[in-house]
């Protein structure tokens, strides 16, 4: 559904555009069987963790280059840019930039005497004294809950900063207490980028692409995430341009001009639909741009279906066929080694939910049996992927667990199902660890995850981790999880407001 990018101040919660919800408990049969309108209405009556949106969209905005963004609200909203800093440095300098500074953000640091009176004054001294520091070519305003409760108007701000500074400034709407669904923050981002660098840039918009000169190799947009690393990004273009495709990757980590020339290409293609659908809708409706949004180009049989989307665009079936039954052939001798290793191992994942979904197909087709997943949240995008990872196992069900973190269930989970691999993101294989389970990181921005080559990395990775369990297995005689032994014999859904109950005996036996 096409949400009007040049009407909409305020960007709607996933809650009601695609039916996102964020507590389930139960299995993969069970949550294809689940009512969509009143799993979205799901709840927890305790919650040990929780995600923000500001997350997720300072995680993209600090990406750009050269670009400021002004937190406005209390100083603790601002904090999660200090762990996005890191990640984003390191891709800068990946990317060839090895001058690349910490993304610069700062915050309006809101009193209890400017909740009372009002922070728009402070919001705009803010902003000019952010640009007469740091002269960024672009700066955003990031609105957060306390300045919104009270009624602060940022687009009145914005307004009267643009006549005093000639760089783009974005307005960037991100309360947290309008939805529950951290991933909305990524609609937040791509809605600011869209109106600072397309729909508001003192250049006015570009103008639409007029169509292909004669013998011009089709352009493709790939839609990239903060958390895809360079080599995953030289995997795809790799790909792409083996079957005569050239590709433009951003928005993140790219340029005002590179962002621009995005409304240039002939296709667009998602890596992740839960992270990209709103941009994407948005190049197409407004540039008319089609679009490949359906799969992630992890494991074998989602490359093959991703590319040849993507070739079929341009009339490049053929080719790319060649090139799939080509690498498949090689990738699959290469890991024939690490097969015997494998085949049989019960892998548990956790992560965003697209992302959990493809890597457990890819674990699939080495021979392993996934026998749960821990999904951040649940949305259309995901739906039929369960009852995809079910079929591919011969209708063996998994668990499965809808939760933004809630380590308390993961962990009593894990306690009953005892697999033989966990895969999670960082925050969460310390949990997994603990309980000496062999752990794999489901991404890192130094790995190869994606085509072929991720293919090849993470069978090589699992094998050798899966050879070598010791250090987790000492470290759970030396240190716990900080619950009662008396947690662990409960159900682990037992605090999902009207979620499928499972009981104890349930979880600890197949599904």
């Amino acid at each position: 559904m096409y949400m009007s990018l040049l009407e909409d101040r305020i960007v709607p919660g996933r809650e009601e555009r695609v039916g996102a919800c964020m507590a389930y408990g139960g299995t993969a049969c069970g949550l294809g069987k689940a009512d969509r309108a009143c799993l979205k209405n799901q709840n927890r009556s305790f919650s040990q963790a929780g995600l923000c949106q500001a997350l997720p969209v300072l995680g993209m905005l600090l990406t750009l280059p050269e670009t400021a963004v002004v937190v406005h609200g209390a100083i603790g909203c601002g904090s999660t840019g200090f762990g996005s800093n890191i990640n984003i440095r390191l891709r800068h300098v990946q990317r060839g930039n090895l001058n690349a500074r910490d993304g610069i953000w700062v915050s309006t640091n809101l009193t209890e005497s400017d909740v009372i009176h009002g922070g728009g004054l402070k919001l705009e001294q803010t902003v000019l004294d952010t640009y007469e520091r740091f002269h960024p070519k672009s700066i955003i305003v990031l609105q957060t809950c306390a300045p919104s409760i009270i009624g602060d108007d940022l687009d009145s701000v914005i307004s009267l900063v643009r006549e005093k500074l000639d760089i783009p400034i974005l307005a960037s709407h991100c309360e947290g207490y309008k939805t529950k669904i951290w991933a909305t923050g990524y609609d937040v981002a791509f809605h600011a980028i869209v109106h600072g660098f397309i729909e508001s840039d003192k250049e006015g918009r570009p103008p639409c692409k007029q169509g292909r000169k004669a013998g011009e190799r089709p352009l493709v947009n790939i839609i990239n995430l903060a958390s895809v690393g360079q080599p995953d990004e030289e995997e795809i273009e790799r790909l792409l341009h083996a079957i005569g495709i050239d590709v433009n990757i951003g928005p993140n980590f790219a340029t005002r001009e590179s962002i621009r020339n995005m409304t240039q290409a002939d296709l667009t293609v998602s890596v992740c639909p839960t992270h990209d659908d709103y941009f994407v809708e948005y190049l197409n409706q407004e540039y008319g741009i089609p679009f490949v949004l359906k799969d992630m180009p992890i494991g074998l049989a989602n490359t093959r279906t991703w590319l040849l989307d993507i070739a079929g665009h341009f009339g490049l079936e053929a080719k790319a066929e060649a090139f799939i039954e080509e690498e498949t052939a090689k990738v699959l001798k290469a890991v024939a080694r690490f097969r015997p290793i494998l085949e049989g191992k019960r892998v548990f994942l956790s992560a965003g939910e697209f992302r959990a979904l493809v890597t457990g197909a890819l674990f699939q087709e080495l021979g392993m049996e996934v026998v749960g997943v821990r999904s951040y949240h649940h949305d259309d995008f995901g739906r039929e992927f369960y009852g995809k990872l079910v079929e591919a196992q011969q209708g063996k069900d998994f668990h499965v667990d809808i939760a933004n973190f809630q380590p308390f269930e993961l962990t009593n989970l894990l306690q009953k199902i005892q697999p033989d691999l966990f895969v999670g993101h960082i925050n969460d294989n310390v949990w997994a660890a603990k309980l000496g389970l062999p752990v794999v990181t489901i991404f890192r921005i130094f790995d190869y995850y994606i085509g072929y080559r991720g293919f090849y990395e993470v069978a090589k990775k699992t094998a050798r981790i899966l050879l070598n369990p010791a250090f987790n297995r000492n470290l759970s005689k030396n240190v716990s999880n900080p619950y009662k032994q008396e947690w662990y014999h409960e159900n682990p859904f037992k605090y999902i407001k009207t979620g499928e109950a499972l009981t104890s005996g349930e979880v600890a036996g197949q599904a």
